[in-house]
């Protein structure tokens, strides 16, 4: 570039003292600077996958130290000693069952999302048992849990059955769910037979084809069982003799006869005509007596505030392939506990007759109040079977109480009733325990072998948090409710007259698809 006094001359031929030649400079250097970036994109988009090369925004190329770019990080240990990392480093989670199941809430152990299957974990070998037993004080949310898992796993494809709901608090999950709500008590239409035959299982629990004289034997003891139950609740929880049950058995098979004859399924009153008869026709006194005795017993069936219930064919049926059912008992809440507990025994006795069959697919069975349920041997029998069979029909049962010590409403600490009760809980691998006062808090350490920090936790639980066992492991849950189930779920007195909400209704209908 040269330089005169008058003017100065640039290397494109200009002198930078015209206003022309600095406008014509500053076009050219655009014009420039415009052809450089396009040559560069032209480079950057000659691929071989014709894909373009990584642009950088505003902050620039990734550079040594800049935190940009896409070098990988170094992450260098610290040396530490054990104790100090464990009490030190907060970012650690406990154990976790896996994704597999239904979602139930937040691992509050760092976790995440707590999901669970009962038979899924019992085919990965993680329980043994298919039974759980759910403690926690009234107002804790154990009844929320119990419903929660019931809905989520009929929506995706289980199903559910309450044998006995005694203040009808699942009347409408049930209906929600499109299941069937059976209604009994005083001035019900309905009435159940709980010597009805139930259905047919495809094949036995040894997976072996189902033959006649294997069903027919199993129908036998079934209403053997639960004519002896109810026997048991009306003459006060005394144990029939050897000449009570021969005039039993009797009575029942020449009642199964001839309702054959008739074409139709045996019921209570064909069991007493034939007692009455055996009362007065039989040889030896003492099976006369017997029969006596046991027709007047069964007598009670058909009259009073139990007439209408059980005494005939049953009005209902039970639908194996819908989602729910459920026998909802409240009408008889003021009742006295003999008719009370009558009417647990034959609806569970009916409810259990169906839905012991695994050909229906798999099937939660809840049962509500267990405190009332292990009360009456009868029932307490019934239930240990139903907790020894449940693998073989493919059920998982659920017994919600409020505490642990409520199992020694069984009987004394020695009896064969506290027996049964301590058998349900050992045979229940998965225990959940939702907040415990003070005075349950021992006998709860004890019976589950509490560490220290699970004693603390049941102490002071918050209201829809649980500490769930599994085994060895052990969790803390806080169980969350979806829009569509928190009107569902809500037990408020206030709450019964709420109509079903249109979420509950497209519950309903995911249900049925």
């Amino acid at each position: 570039m040269r330089s005169t006094k008058h003017q100065t001359t640039t290397s494109f031929g200009f002198t930078e003292n015209t206003r022309a030649a600095r406008r014509e400079l500053v076009k050219q250097t655009r014009t420039a600077l415009k052809q450089r970036a396009e040559a560069k994109k032209a480079d950057a988009n000659d691929d071989e996958f014709g894909l373009p090369k990584q642009a950088w925004s505003s902050g620039g190329e990734a550079r040594p130290k800049s935190l940009r770019g896409t070098r990988p990080l170094v992450v260098r240990g610290i040396p530490t000693t054990a104790h100090t990392a464990a009490t030190a480093y907060p970012y650690v989670a406990g154990p976790s069952l896996g994704p597999e199941g239904v979602y139930i809430g937040r691992d509050l152990n760092g976790g995440g999302a707590f999901t669970f299957d009962p038979w899924e974990l019992y085919k990965r070998g993680v329980i043994s048992g298919m039974s759980m037993m759910l403690f926690g004080q009234i107002g804790t949310g154990k009844s929320t849990l119990a419903k929660s898992l019931a809905v989520r796993q009929v929506l995706i494809g289980r199903k559910l059955a309450v044998p006995s709901d005694k203040k009808g608090e699942w009347t409408r999950v049930i209906r929600a769910l499109g299941g069937v709500v059976i209604q009994v008590g005083p001035g019900a239409r309905n009435r159940l037979n709980p010597l009805d035959e139930g259905h047919r299982p495809g094949r036995n629990p040894k997976g072996e084809p189902m033959g006649d004289d294997e069903w027919a034997m199993i129908v036998r003891t079934r209403r053997m069982a639960i004519l002896g139950t109810l026997v048991k609740i009306l003459i006060g929880n005394h144990d029939m003799d050897s000449e009570q049950r021969y005039a039993l058995s009797l009575g029942l098979d020449r009642a199964v006869e001839g309702a054959g004859l008739r074409g139709r399924e045996v019921v209570i009153p064909d069991v007493i005509h034939e007692l009455a008869q055996a009362s007065e026709n039989e040889h030896k006194d003492e099976v006369r007596k017997a029969a006596g005795h046991l027709e007047l017993t069964l007598h009670r069936i058909t009259s009073g505030d139990l007439a209408g219930m059980f005494d005939g064919e049953s009005t209902v049926t039970f639908d194996p392939n819908a989602p729910a059912v459920s026998i909802d008992s409240s009408a008889l809440a003021g009742a006295s506990p003999e008719a009370v507990r009558v009417v647990n025994a034959c609806a569970g006795a009916w409810t259990e007759a169906m839905v012991t069959n695994s050909d229906y697919g798999q099937r939660l069975v809840i049962y509500e109040e267990g405190w009332d349920n292990i009360s009456s041997e009868a029932d307490l029998q019934r239930m240990v079977e139903s907790w020894k069979l449940a693998r073989a029909y493919g059920l998982f049962n659920i017994l919600v109480m409020h505490k642990i010590s409520d199992l020694d409403m069984a009987g004394d600490q020695k009896s064969r009733m506290a027996a049964m009760a301590r058998s349900l809980l050992a045979d229940s691998d998965v225990k959940v325990i939702y907040r415990q006062d003070a005075s349950a808090l021992k006998v709860t350490m004890e019976e589950l072998d509490l560490s220290d920090r699970e004693r603390s936790l049941i102490k002071s639980l918050d209201k829809g948090v649980g500490l769930w066992r599994l085994r060895d492991s052990s969790f803390e849950v806080a169980n969350d409710r979806s829009r569509a189930e928190a009107p569902l779920f809500d037990t408020d007195e206030r709450m019964r007259t709420l109509d079903i909400t249109v979420d509950s209704m497209m519950l309903a209908r995911q249900a049925r698809g």
